[in-house]
């Protein structure tokens, strides 16, 4: 099946989208960004639910949108499955009907409205309307529809949001299976760190209306580019710095040592891991111990720096644990010590560039 290419630019008041981006046809594409980053509003643009006023389209060969040359195909031409945040299933319809409706003529609507109940375990509850579903079970019904339809490409807009947290590991499972075989591209725009962490294969952030980090999920947690990409991606301990005197991070927070490239601009930012840092009697950051949590394999410490700043640490089993309330010092080690621009001045794309593939 074809990659999805998309080349950009809309704006309304207060806010302006500009962005490239391409989407392969195998895997799935998570999108994460704060609220307002215009997440939402790019699957809307791509399903032709919002037009740009400058950009293109392109789905393989084929012309989606090009302003240039006033194409801009209506959205039941694009045949994009839009999976909504509140699924937008039809409250009259029975799960059976639901499923049924968009099919494209000449299939075998019985066959494969069965096949799609079979699959998302939704066969005993084929015949109840949307209102005697739980949450669960919607989202379940409104995955089938989409898929049902045989999209050429996949938008699911917060799918898992309305979800209890009980239920979200099987759903994310069952989501992956059905989507596994689909060949097509398949956009999840999400909140949650956990839906991407366990279901996507690249990860793109969005800030401001920009694609800031685009590529493999492995390589975006372990290398976002910049502190504001790294804060969006749950990075803990994202500190400012003040100065530097030679190798020697300062702040309000204290003081550590880190690795710093000699023929790069000393950075704004740093950041500690938390696996790493372990309490001494010697000289370290001083900290106070807020909170202990056992985590299972480990303890998680969460302490205050000098100026207040949240610290979060993570110790062996086996090592001392300080007590809450009390005060202590952590040896920092250098590798343990990443710096990071506060902005990226460019986008950081693993994936081919649509204006230059």
């Amino acid at each position: 099946m074809p990659d999805l290419q998309a080349t950009l630019s809309f704006a309304r008041k207060d806010f302006a989208l500009d962005l490239d981006i391409g989407i392969p046809a195998d895997g799935i594409t998570a999108l994460l960004g704060p609220s307002g980053c215009g997440k939402s509003t790019l699957l809307r643009l791509l399903a032709g639910l919002e037009t740009p006023h400058q950009g293109h389209i392109r789905h393989g060969d084929r012309i989606w949108l090009d302003r240039a040359m006033d194409i801009n195909l209506a959205p039941r031409h694009r045949r994009v499955g839009f999976m909504f945040q509140d699924y937008a299933l039809f409250p009259h319809l029975s799960v059976a009907r639901n499923i049924a409706f968009g099919l494209r003529r000449g299939v075998d609507k019985a066959a494969c409205v069965r096949f799609w109940l079979d699959r998302l375990s939704l066969r005993p509850l084929a015949e109840r309307k949307p209102s005697a579903l739980s949450g669960g079970q919607r989202q379940r019904v409104a995955l089938a529809r989409a898929l049902a339809a045989e999209p050429q490409v996949l938008l699911l807009d917060e799918p898992f949001s309305a979800v209890d947290f009980s239920l979200r590991q099987e759903l994310r499972l069952m989501f992956q299976e059905a989507v596994a075989d689909a060949g097509i591209p398949v956009v999840l725009v999400t909140h949650d760190l956990e839906d991407v962490r366990q279901v996507a294969d690249r990860v793109g952030v969005m800030i401001d209306g920009q694609l800031r980090r685009l590529g493999p999920a492995e390589d975006v947690f372990a290398r976002p580019g910049d502190a504001e990409v790294a804060r969006v991606l749950g990075w803990p301990n994202t500190l400012a710095v003040q100065a530097w005197e030679r190798d020697t991070a300062r702040g309000a927070w204290g003081q550590v040592a880190a690795s710093l490239d000699p023929l790069m601009r000393p950075p704004e930012v740093i950041a500690i891991h938390p696996d790493g840092p372990t309490p001494t009697s010697g000289q370290g950051l001083p900290v106070e111990v807020t909170r202990v949590t056992d985590m299972g394999g480990y303890h998680a410490l969460l302490c205050r720096l000098a100026d207040r700043s949240p610290l979060r640490i993570h110790l062996p089993k086996s090592s001392p644990v300080p007590r809450p309330g009390s005060s202590a010092r952590l040896a920092i080690p250098r590798e343990c010590v990443i710096p990071l621009r506060e902005r990226s001045t460019a986008p950081n794309l693993t994936y081919p560039n649509p204006r230059h593939a």
